[in-house]
């Protein structure tokens, strides 16, 4: 009886011992399965990732030789005996070139264009973000145009290009911001150090009005603005805090915006009111696009009031913010004068072999006592 139970034990053990073994089994082809199916899955995403970037790659060259190609046609058309209409033909570079603020700019250049028989074209347009400005400027120098009308930025890449065109007889005219290191025979924008004056006057106006024992002013420059630039608003500012005794109760801190990424001027403003950072009583912006994200933040973050916007140019967008009172006031240049006297300089140079190093244009501070009567796009006021 005793040998039978034993015998019944080990027969239980060993089909336990099978069981194990099967399931263990079982685990290992399932293991094995699994694995096959995610490396599976990883070659698919590694293919794919391959085919997208040789189809980004493909758009890109193919972006670039359509508007070689097309430049180049544009040119060899003007040079034609059957359209001998324009005497010479220009360019307008700049990478932000769908703004209102460039929008304008092209529209003064177009209309002194058309006044002094020059074709005036606007490179920016329908590029997507795909083509950098050196790209731009490269197929311009290469496609043999009559002058380059360009918005600087003291990119040392931009200036050797500068130099590239120059040395082929090709004027290139710097316009809202400078190049100054490099070979332009002209540069058209507002005085770095009035602007920054101008905005120092409001500084010390909007401390007054609020009575702001200690302010916290934070400048938002883009990063094609050259630190040149950067350094003279910096300075009128502070020169105009100093003359009203507010010195040493402000703070004043910089921050450099993105503009070669789509959104990024807006995630990195956000930034600012969600960071560890303490937030800024004042923001002065030196852009259109930094003006129009700083209003919308301060709106989303329900700090309207709290924190006052001293901002650059008019656009729709930007009155709608004044009438609101979101945004204090905006500096406004005359994007059509600038755009005419662009193209007044080349003409002016090829013409004499001479052309004004400055061309300074108008500005006007805008506000709620004078909104109605300024002119939208930042051409001539009433």
């Amino acid at each position: 009886m005793g040998l039978d139970n034993i015998e019944n034990k080990i027969k239980a053990a060993e089909e336990t011992t099978e069981v194990e073994k099967n399931e263990e089994l079982e685990e290992t082809v399932e293991i094995e399965e699994t694995s096959e199916i995610v490396n599976e899955g990883n070659r698919k995403l590694l293919i794919a990732t391959i085919i997208m970037g040789i189809v980004l790659v493909g758009i890109i060259i193919f972006t670039i030789v359509f508007f070689y190609v097309s430049v180049r046609n544009t040119k060899n058309l003007l040079d034609s005996s059957d359209y001998g209409t324009y005497d010479n033909y220009y360019v307008m570079i700049s990478d932000k070139g769908d703004s209102d603020f460039w929008k304008n700019v092209y529209e003064g250049a177009l209309e002194e264009g058309e006044d002094t028989n020059a074709y005036i074209e606007k490179m920016g347009d329908a590029i997507g973000g795909e083509m950098t400005k050196e790209d731009m400027l490269r197929i311009a120098i290469d496609s043999n145009v009559d002058g380059i009308i360009l918005e600087g930025d003291g990119n040392p890449d931009v200036d050797k290009l500068i130099g590239e065109a120059t040395d082929k007889d090709i004027p290139v005219v710097t316009v809202a911001d400078d190049s100054g290191n490099s070979s332009r025979i002209s540069y058209v924008g507002a005085s770095g150090y009035n602007v920054g004056k101008e905005y120092g006057e409001q500084l010390v106006k909007c401390i007054q009005e609020k009575s702001l024992k200690s302010c916290k002013v934070l400048i938002l420059f883009d990063d094609t603005q050259a630190s040149s630039f950067q350094s003279v608003i910096i300075t009128a500012i502070s020169e105009s805090l100093d003359k009203n005794d507010m010195g040493e109760n402000v703070t004043i801190s910089s921050k450099i915006v993105s503009t070669d990424k789509e959104y990024a001027a807006e995630e990195e403003i956000r930034d600012i009111f969600v960071g560890e950072e303490e937030i800024p009583d004042v923001i002065i912006s030196l852009s259109e696009k930094n003006t129009v994200c700083a209003s919308q933040t301060v709106v989303d973050y329900n700090m309207v009031g709290e924190v006052e916007i001293l901002g650059y140019y008019i656009s729709p967008a930007i009155k709608n913010s004044i009438e609101k009172n979101i945004i204090r006031s905006s500096i406004v240049v005359n994007t059509k004068q600038m755009g005419e006297y662009a193209v007044e300089a080349i003409n002016e140079y090829k013409e004499s072999g001479y052309a004004s190093e400055i061309y300074m244009i108008d500005t006007q501070l805008i506000d709620s006592t004078n909104l109605d009567s300024s002119d939208m796009e930042g051409g001539d006021t009433d």
